[in-house]
């Protein structure tokens, strides 16, 4: 995993650069949000650790270049002088966390393991989609849907149609393609409700087309059952 570390205090970046290289990933340090940017271009990282407080641009203002441009990539936000309200922002302009400084080894090192966690989910995701969900049929459905993510909070949604890999749902979320929410619903066999973390593909004209991360074998197997009994012929 490629970690892009901006962070402008040298001790501090070199500290995150040695514990991202002891736990087998390659650290890029930069020392601004301009040249992170000039990174994303160039090269684009696997995940980010970034400080708010920069000089020039602001990690704010990075994560909002981001979320314009639509670079969908794992950022933890960090700083020791960051009020509520700004910490609050960041996640909603996409960090995945806010973790205050300073942190001890042991945060480091369960922020990388997170990281990582994000990223091979995302690949995951993305392997799924290429070999599974397009050969698969949907079928239409009518089913309530709670839709949760950090930044957005909890909104209510209707599932138009359902497969075993992914559902669509139209909904007032605003969480962007590439970004992940919990889905909550009941599926048409009935109980138990099933919870799941899923990433949004695309927006389409008749709803947000989601594909499942974590599904359990014994759900994944619900939904094929029903799925394949309701296909025509």
């Amino acid at each position: 995993m490629r970690v892009l570390i901006v962070e402008d205090m040298p001790a501090e970046a070199e500290a995150f650069a040695d514990l991202v290289s002891h736990h087998g990933h390659q650290p890029i340090v930069v020392r601004s949000a301009e040249a992170a940017l000039d990174s994303l271009t160039v090269s684009p990282p696997d995940a980010i650790l970034l400080e708010m407080y920069l000089p020039g641009m602001s990690g704010l203002e990075f994560l909002r270049v981001m979320s314009e441009r639509r670079q969908r990539l794992p950022v933890v936000a960090m700083s020791g002088a960051v009020s509520e309200a700004e910490a609050r922002q960041s996640l909603k302009l996409g960090a995945v966390e806010f973790l205050p400084k300073p942190l001890s080894l042991d945060q480091l090192g369960i922020v990388l393991d997170f990281l990582e966690l994000q990223v091979l989910t995302r690949r995951f995701t993305e392997d799924v989609l290429r070999l599974n969900q397009r050969r698969y049929a949907r079928v239409q459905v009518s089913l309530d849907v709670k839709v949760e993510n950090a930044a957005a909070g909890s909104v209510a949604g209707r599932a138009v149609d359902l497969s075993p890999f992914g559902l669509k749902v139209r909904s007032a979320t605003d969480v962007e393609p590439g970004g992940t929410a919990r889905l909550s619903f009941t599926p048409p066999d009935g109980e138990p409700l099933i919870s799941v973390l899923s990433l949004l593909v695309r927006r389409d004209p008749d709803g947000q087309a989601f594909t499942f991360v974590n599904l359990t074998n014994p759900d994944f197997l619900r939904l094929k059952k029903f799925v394949d009994s309701h296909l025509p012929g």
